[in-house]
């Protein structure tokens, strides 16, 4: 028997949510039932019930407009002002700004529970995507020196060689701009063969 999916997974955990006493549970899991139950009514009828609240209905039509993008193009939307003009379709667009909105909901605390795990079922969705781009990079590139022995190289002729020479060289500057954390100073500094200015030194 295969896996559950995670969006499985979810429904099934608030399904039995569902059946527990409404006294029993917290302001957050009653909001994340109302949630769910619409979306379930969504997802069985195609349609919204007329109670529910407007900011609800808007939350699981955006949702719908998200994965539906990302059911059809294979990856989340694009927000990339380097493209020519009529690049990005106006629904992409829509659903980058949906993402964008949602994060900044999220750091507000303005999110359920529900609505958290809801969105990260959505491949590739990150709350916190430039971090996690500079956590794999660094993972990456602590690999690459393990395995090779040097610092990846920007004149190498490996394209991913030098993705990661040009995120290290990134990553100095940033240093040097002071936008650069103490906390990923630091843990630049366990790496080996890593320096801040000249090959060698680490300061």
């Amino acid at each position: 028997m295969s896996e559950p999916s995670p969006l499985e997974a979810l429904h099934a955990e608030y399904a039995q949510l569902h059946r527990q006493d409404p006294n029993t549970l917290t302001q957050d899991q009653k909001r994340s039932l109302t949630i769910y139950s619409a979306e379930q009514t969504w997802r069985d009828t195609g349609d919204i019930a007329d109670t529910a609240p407007r900011d609800i209905a808007d939350w699981i039509r955006s949702m719908a407009a998200l994965e539906a993008f990302v059911r059809s193009e294979g990856r989340l939307p694009r927000e990339n002002r380097r493209l020519p003009p009529g690049a990005i379709s106006a629904e992409e667009k829509r659903s980058n700004n949906s993402i964008r909105a949602q994060r900044r909901s999220y750091a507000a605390g303005r999110l359920c529970s529900y609505q958290v795990r809801r969105l990260l079922c959505v491949p590739e969705f990150s709350f916190h995507p430039t971090e996690d781009r500079w956590r794999a990079n660094y993972a990456a590139y602590a690999h690459f020196t393990t395995a090779h022995g040097h610092a990846p190289r920007l004149r190498s002729t490996d394209d991913a060689e030098q993705a990661l020479a040009r995120w290290a060289a990134k990553t100095r500057m940033a240093r040097r701009a002071g936008t650069l954390s103490p906390a990923k100073v630091a843990t630049l500094n366990e790496l080996n063969f890593w320096a801040w200015g000249a090959p060698g030194r680490r300061t």
